[in-house]
């Protein structure tokens, strides 16, 4: 008994740090989102407790919050279903030892180690209609366009929003692939191959049962990303995104820091907060199967 008490008190002396530092930097800011979205303030007047009052204006039909909402689905699923199988197209390729497998996995990866305000910036060059424009001058040179295509245009740059995306997070899911696939044993490939079995099949019977719950886990990873996307439609639209680019976050901000609504930014916190956690627990959900142990 004294030797439990002991080391439940070690235990509890290696978690109070933590669980002070998450009480005060995750915890009180939270409720202290939830009590302002409670408010009508500019944050310099008196505030004025209005209660639900916020949460019904930005969710009544065609408020901007819908819209974002929709722009948000939008770039998680169309992106995310491109990046999920590329992904594992070149995991799985890679993982077959193909030549230069280490080049590649150092070539994919690199974007991911630039932050997301270079990336917005690099592909504003990129789609850009001046003569510097890379893809323009391609697509001049390939179709005899008169014209430049002005993809970063509002109602043009959703869709442009996708390859850049896409770009910037297949290296990271190639990479989380490729390590659970590196830890099936060898095994099973070989006994598939003295059976005849094709590379598809082993992919569908072997390796895809046996890292569905890493899959699963990327799948959340990309459903959070897609709905807190920022900083590219920030920097894309040069601080001043249009309702036919706004996201959840971009309005919340917008909100905040330009319309000076403490409340209602607030509030759209607290609504993307119980999105992400609806999400994340509905795609655990629908992918869930019985876990395979090798």
């Amino acid at each position: 008994m004294k030797r439990n008490a002991e080391t439940n008190q070690l235990i509890v002396s290696f978690l109070a740090p933590a669980l002070l530092l998450y009480g005060a930097f995750v915890l009180l800011p939270a409720i202290g989102a939830l009590r302002y979205s409670l408010l009508r303030w500019d944050g310099l007047s008196a505030p004025v407790f209005i209660g639900l009052e916020n949460f019904r204006t930005i969710l009544k039909p065609g408020s901007p919050l819908i819209a974002a909402l929709e722009h948000n689905v939008y770039l998680t699923v169309v992106p995310g279903a491109i990046i999920l199988g590329l992904a594992l197209f070149f995991a799985y390729s890679i993982h077959q030892r193909i030549k230069g497998a280490r080049l590649f996995r150092i070539a994919f990866f690199f974007p991911n180690v630039i932050s997301s305000v270079a990336v917005a910036l690099l592909w504003v060059l990129i789609y850009s209609t001046s003569g510097a424009g890379l893809l323009n001058n391609l697509l001049k040179s390939v179709f005899h366009l008169k014209e430049a295509i002005p993809f970063t245009q509002s109602d043009r740059l959703l869709p442009a929003l996708v390859p850049i995306l896409v770009w910037m997070a297949t290296g990271f899911y190639m990479l989380l692939f490729l390590a659970a696939m590196e830890n099936v044993p060898e095994e099973y490939y070989e006994a598939a191959r003295l059976d005849g079995a094709s590379a598809f099949t082993v992919f569908r019977a072997i390796t895809l049962p046996l890292i569905w719950e890493v899959l699963v886990t990327g799948v959340i990873f990309i459903v959070i990303g897609g709905l807190k996307i920022f900083e590219i439609v920030w920097v894309m639209e040069n601080g001043r995104p249009s309702p036919q680019t706004h996201t959840l976050s971009t309005l919340m901000y917008s909100k905040v820091f330009e319309e000076y609504d403490i409340g209602q930014g607030t509030a759209i916190a607290v609504v993307l907060f119980v999105l992400v956690l609806a999400a994340t627990l509905l795609s655990r959900r629908a992918l869930r199967r019985d876990t395979l142990e090798y």
